[in-house]
């Protein structure tokens, strides 16, 4: 019988898993007419051209960022980016090392008004009930004013500042099954509300010097709309049947007509170049990823990463030879904590007593982060776990060659 109005076809070159009896017979699925109001401007062979089209202080449990949303001429959506930068909300002054929008602070229209660029977000401190203060274009900016951004700068003492920490960076691909819903399938909603807090941590002003004062955490998330690895949401929903039946998330693209991993990084690269890490004279990043795919990508695109962070999932990370419990009675849940998170093993004498310093270090951060007032998403300050979870990173690091040491269990 045919289903979504297609025809079914048979796909023998899929690896078939052994709970299958028949051959697995699937659905053509029709593409959908594109709707008037999201006809795709010029052909994806033109030159990425991108902009920033508004910018905006959020307020958020792990501090405040500047949201900013960005346009295209290689598809119809609208991709962000989630800026931290505290010291920019300090004092309405520009600094050279701000992490600013060049297409966003440029001149949009001769005899524009202030007004227009406070409207757009083209602003430097805070907005408030006094008005605020427009930015002037990228370019004008002298070195005097550079370094009158410093609040330590005095009149007589014009030497520059030291320059600020490597910001720390996150590629992320919408996930509404994660992000919103909370799905344990993946660890996309940890990984964006871990992304925000480790940004947001303040950091040594000199990495190699342990005893340097901390200085506020500084970086972007460029959050892209490609759903599931690019695919959409609708294949993504049919690959979740392919995986109830059996296959893992990559034969289920491959089932559907897709490839592994169909997401693309040039307009990553083209946000991050606009944020002031371009190629040209740009700053260095380090990037949260597991996937080297991603760091290539980039590079590719003349993004200059200077290093990768690896992401743990935070039960492998926090508690990795027990990840599969669920139950209550196990130990290792902590409903005082929202009904997620371990007991501290190492006040119950549990752990060996070369481990037990560490141990309760982490678990004392684990227990800040869980009660500070929550994360972003539905998954928030807590941590996916189930046993589809590991099953989908098991395949991305043993099919598609993310960088992720699994559990020895």
């Amino acid at each position: 019988m045919p289903f979504f109005g297609g025809t079914i076809v048979f796909l023998p070159s899929i690896p078939k898993p052994h709970v299958h009896a028949q051959p697995l017979i699937l659905p053509s699925i029709p593409s959908a007419p594109p709707s008037p109001s999201s006809s795709l401007p010029p052909h994806l062979s033109n030159p990425l051209d991108l902009k920033c089209h508004a910018r905006a202080r959020i307020p958020t449990p792990h501090g405040h960022v500047f949201l900013h949303l960005y346009k295209t001429n290689q598809d119809a959506k609208e991709h962000l980016a989630i800026v931290f930068d505290p010291v920019q909300m300090e004092e309405r002054k520009e600094g050279r090392d701000h992490i600013r929008s060049r297409s966003l602070d440029s001149v949009w229209r001769e005899g524009e008004t202030e007004m227009e660029r406070l409207i757009r977000g083209a602003y430097v401190g805070r907005l408030g009930l006094d008005g605020g203060k427009a930015s002037r274009p990228t370019g004008s900016r002298t070195t005097t004013d550079a370094l009158s951004s410093s609040s330590s700068t005095s009149n007589s003492d014009l030497t520059p500042p030291p320059p600020p920490p490597t910001p720390l960076v996150r590629i992320h691909s919408e996930c509404f099954t994660g992000e919103t819903l909370g799905s344990q399938r993946c660890d996309c909603g940890e990984q964006l509300d871990e992304s925000l807090r480790l940004i947001s941590l303040p950091t040594l002003s000199d990495p190699l010097d342990p005893h340097s004062p901390l200085v506020p955490g500084r970086g972007v998330i460029v959050y892209l709309r490609q759903e599931g690895r690019g695919i959409g949401l609708l294949s993504k929903l049919l690959a979740y049947n392919l995986q109830d039946l059996g296959h893992d998330t990559v034969e289920a693209n491959l089932a559907l007509g897709h490839g592994a991993d169909e997401r693309k990084w040039d307009v990553a690269g083209g946000i991050l170049e606009d944020l002031g890490f371009g190629k040209d004279g740009g700053e260095g990043l380090r990037l949260m990823t597991n996937n080297p795919g991603k760091v290539d990508g980039l590079r590719g695109e003349g993004i200059n990463v200077v290093e990768r962070v690896g992401m743990v999932p935070r039960a492998w990370e926090t508690y990795p030879h027990r990840h599969h419990h669920s139950d209550e009675e196990e130990v290792g849940y902590d409903a005082s904590a929202g009904g997620v998170g371990p007991l501290s093993l190492a006040l119950e004498g549990q752990l060996h007593p070369e481990v037990k310093v560490e141990e309760a270090a982490r678990e004392k951060e684990r227990r800040e982060w869980m009660a500070r007032r929550g994360g972003v998403g539905m998954i928030g300050g807590g941590e996916t776990r189930s046993e589809e979870l590991d099953r989908y990173l098991k395949t991305k690091v043993e099919r598609m060659g993310h960088i992720l040491e699994l559990p020895k269990d």
